[in-house]
């Protein structure tokens, strides 16, 4: 049995309350909120950033927070309604997504409604510095989202910009699950700041992977639509990393693909596999592995500001897990 099965076994009965309060919440006059919540939490995720915040709170030997692990996740849910719309994606952790069941509109609406009731949650800590913080975190990942979306099919993104956006839409609520255990247990502005870095690292350790598997995973395994990033036009730290070291005549064919789905949008298997053979050709999952792995180190340095416990292995144990996919 893995060390995260291990800790997802001791925080059963955490993670157990956690579902049965957003079932809870997630009930309005229209029996379908409760439909489409109920499908969320039976398709399964590892409640990541719920974990973080019940594993952050036992650093500070406190009991776990509920209401606000409940809240992060229904954020994080909200999201993901939306942006299945977005990316008019079919299939998420393996399943047919909401928007493809019950089509936009009510995925759209049913993502409202569980971003509002998140906020009834965070009221409930009341603690301004804890809704401050996930409020600015809430605009945050939509800001990067609109960003993400501006520079659709700009081959020349930068580096600093992609890491910003990723920021945005992914890392930064990592960060908040992990600062919010902090600010609820008053701790000391070292420890705020190392917590909030480490789930900032460890947020991008994810997502750079993610954007990694869109191109070298399998559909079963990555648990969504392989290449959707490719034909969505969205240019990740794959295509960054080959684009910088490709010569000109390569870097116009890579413009030329992410031209062509911009206006066709058509999936072509063809212009996949074509990209897949320049990422190759550059050595362009070598590079991206390398700066995941460089964020994973930082995250690991973040948490030397705590002693050792076994909530600080857990930490680093959920770190693993979210790199396992490097090798």
């Amino acid at each position: 049995m893995s060390n995260f099965q291990n800790i997802l076994d001791k925080l059963t009965f955490d993670l157990k309350k956690v579902d049965e309060i957003i079932l809870e919440f997630s009930v309005g006059k229209s029996p379908l909120i409760q439909e489409i919540s109920t499908h969320l939490i039976a398709s399964g995720g590892k409640r990541i950033r719920p974990l973080l915040l019940l594993l952050s709170a036992k650093l500070f030997n406190k009991k776990p927070i509920h209401n606000l692990a409940a809240a992060l996740e229904l954020i994080h849910t909200a999201t993901l309604l939306h942006d299945d719309v977005v990316d008019v994606s079919q299939i998420r952790r393996g399943k047919k997504t909401a928007n493809t069941i019950w089509d936009n509109k009510p995925s759209i609406l049913v993502g409202d409604y569980l971003f509002s009731i998140s906020f009834q949650l965070m009221v409930r800590s009341q603690n301004l510095q804890v809704l401050d913080l996930l409020s600015r975190a809430s605009s945050t990942m939509a800001d990067g989202e609109v960003m993400q979306l501006e520079n659709s099919s700009d081959v020349e993104l930068s580096e600093e910009k992609y890491l910003e956006i990723i920021f945005g839409k992914t890392a930064v609520l990592f960060s908040a699950a992990c600062e919010v255990a902090a600010l609820f247990n008053c701790a000391d502005l070292e420890k705020i700041s190392a917590l909030r870095e480490f789930g900032k690292n460890l947020g991008i350790v994810f997502q750079i992977l993610d954007d990694m598997l869109d191109y070298s995973s399998k559909e079963d395994v990555l648990g969504k639509d392989l290449g959707n990033d490719f034909f969505e036009g969205k240019v990740t730290l794959p295509i960054i990393l080959t684009y910088q070291k490709a010569s000109i005549e390569d870097q116009n064919i890579i413009k030329k693909l992410f031209e062509k789905n911009l206006i066709e949008n058509n999936k072509s298997q063809a212009d996949f596999e074509q990209i897949l053979f320049l990422i190759e050709k550059y050595q362009g999952f070598v590079a991206t592995k390398e700066r995941a792995l460089y964020h994973k180190s930082m995250a690991v340095k973040n948490l030397e500001a705590f002693l050792e416990s076994s909530a600080k292995s857990d930490l680093i144990a959920v770190l693993e897990y979210a790199s396992a996919r490097l090798y």
